[in-house]
């Protein structure tokens, strides 16, 4: 059992706690996400191909109009599965003709141990992924969220998500695509094995990879879902511009290739410090990515405190009080002046990506010291207030960008209202407040609200009587970069092409690059 941190109570020698859940054990993560959710909504960290949305419309839309059942979610729910397995196993039998890998198909893994074995016919399976939902669970809310289905009113019996004219129109289209298939004709609406031949006629038409092909009826809807010609609303523009945002640095990339890296200095750095052009209808969406990358760099500086700090506990039994100034007399000792004030270490950092480069690798190196993972990331956050100090380009966008997680998931509001109200104190306060308040009293209140709202135990460690038990380590990351689930939704539409980890932008990604909206 864990206990949750009071003034007295029993002392730590070991633990017995569950394994931790989750991740964001600081709770700071979570802005990026937000931003994230802004520039590009509908496309998450789990949802990178574009024809789930067809294929999922049509299931409902296939279940509503001719599975006799009632239309209860657990009858939705067994008719989703089928549909699925059989979905899977033809994406598997379709890139296996062409030689071709399978990805991002939700149950994969299960579907290519079926189809080796010696059989000609394939039964129902619905034990490929754990949730009750099959891949509907993964992609149900963001297909709210671009418009193709609404929640069911149970008001009204409708217990079941329901189309949206969109939708509906997508679910018809896709269905025109398929009905031709001896799957649709024979087999969808029976119990009965399906056999391999018929698999593999069916992922021809309806693979994930081939929604770009001439005959897919469904590709026009799709392709205006995710690049609007006339966007209605700003979720709408903002994805649209996303999406255009990738295609323009890949046309600018000139063959390179693009790796996680290239694309976080290019947002950081291509409009920031004029090494690329950026069209003017752009600019606003880029500003916005830039502000993501910042902040990565800022929740990576704190994890990485954070992580020092636990390394520190697993050794020793301590208070706050002393492990901070166990922190502060190492970096005395490597010759930091901690009675300089904020404005004169503030005034030394550089805004270059040299700079920048060299201080983040720095606190990635794995040898754990106060100088790497203390004093390195502090001056990473420095920049990062250098970085948004007085952007008189930043529109009110992105001044709402900077204001989102408030004080309690520390925003870049927050962040720089504290460093200028330390400018005149020494960096011993400035480090030592950083330290207990936005690392480990942060933590304490953030599992906290865990274990009170969800009952996950997510304490890294305890205190008690005023010392600090440790419990487990953590280790920094940046949260999921979806610009690429973003750049694989293009290459479904077929606006960029990828090989290798080389993009280029298509015939066609070339006609939405020239368009000025």
């Amino acid at each position: 059992m864990l206990l949750i941190p009071v003034s007295k109570g029993p002392k730590y020698t070991t633990s017995s706690v569950k394994t931790i859940i989750g991740q964001d054990h600081l709770g700071i993560r979570n802005v990026g996400i937000l931003i994230a959710d802004y520039l590009q909504s509908g496309v998450t960290s789990i949802t990178p191909r574009a024809r789930y949305w067809s294929f999922f419309a049509w299931v409902l839309y296939d279940f509503i109009q001719n599975v006799p059942e009632e239309k209860t979610i657990k009858n939705f729910k067994s008719f989703l599965k089928k549909q699925e397995w059989y979905f899977i196993l033809a994406n598997y039998a379709e890139a296996l003709e062409r030689g071709a890998i399978t990805h991002d198909v939700i149950g994969i893994q299960k579907a290519i141990e079926e189809w080796r074995k010696p059989q000609d016919a394939f039964e129902q399976k619905s034990n490929y992924v754990q949730d009750s939902f099959g891949g509907y669970g993964t992609y149900r809310n963001v297909m709210k969220i671009l418009g193709i289905t609404k929640i069911g009113e149970e008001a009204k019996g409708v217990h079941i998500d329901r189309l949206t004219p969109v939708g509906k129109m997508l679910a018809e289209a896709f269905e025109q695509t398929i009905k031709h298939t001896a799957y649709y004709r024979d087999n969808r609406l029976e119990d009965t094995p399906v056999p391999r031949g018929v698999l593999l006629d069916f992922g021809r038409v309806a693979a994930l990879d081939r929604l770009k092909d001439p005959n897919s009826k469904d590709y026009p809807i799709v392709s205006n879902i995710f690049m609007p010609e006339e966007p209605r609303n700003s979720r709408q523009i903002l994805r649209k511009q996303s999406l255009l945002y990738y295609m323009h640095i890949i046309h600018q990339s000139r063959g390179s290739k693009i790796t996680f890296s290239y694309l976080q200095d290019m947002m950081l750095d291509g409009l920031y410090d004029n090494q690329t052009t950026v069209p003017s209808h752009l600019q606003n969406v880029a500003k916005g990515w830039e502000i993501y990358q910042v902040r990565q760099l800022f929740t990576y500086s704190l994890d990485t405190m954070w992580s020092y700090l636990l390394h520190q506990m697993s050794k020793k039994v301590v208070s706050m009080s002393e492990l901070i100034a166990a922190v502060v007399e190492e970096l005395e000792n490597n010759r930091h002046d901690l009675s300089e004030d904020i404005k004169s270490l503030n005034e030394s950092i550089p805004l270059n990506q040299d700079f920048r480069k060299a201080t983040f690798g720095k606190l990635r190196k794995k040898e754990i010291n106060a100088e790497n993972h203390i004093w390195q990331p502090m001056l990473m956050m420095l920049y990062v207030y250098n970085r948004l100090l007085n952007r008189d380009d930043f529109d009110t966008s992105h001044q709402e960008l900077l204001k989102l997680g408030g004080r309690d998931d520390i925003s870049f509001t927050i962040w720089m209202d504290f460093v200028q109200s330390y400018r005149d104190k020494p960096l011993k306060e400035f480090l030592s407040y950083i330290l207990r308040f936005y690392i480990l009293e942060q933590h304490q209140k953030v599992a906290l609200n865990k274990m009170i709202t969800t009952g996950n135990e997510t304490y890294h460690f305890v205190e008690n009587d005023g010392k600090l038990y440790f419990l487990s380590d953590d280790q920094p990351s940046f949260n999921v970069f979806r610009v690429m689930q973003g750049l694989s939704i293009l290459v479904d539409l077929g606006m960029v092409e990828a090989e290798k980890g080389v993009y280029q932008v298509t015939a066609a990604g070339r006609v939405k690059l020239d368009e000025k909206n």
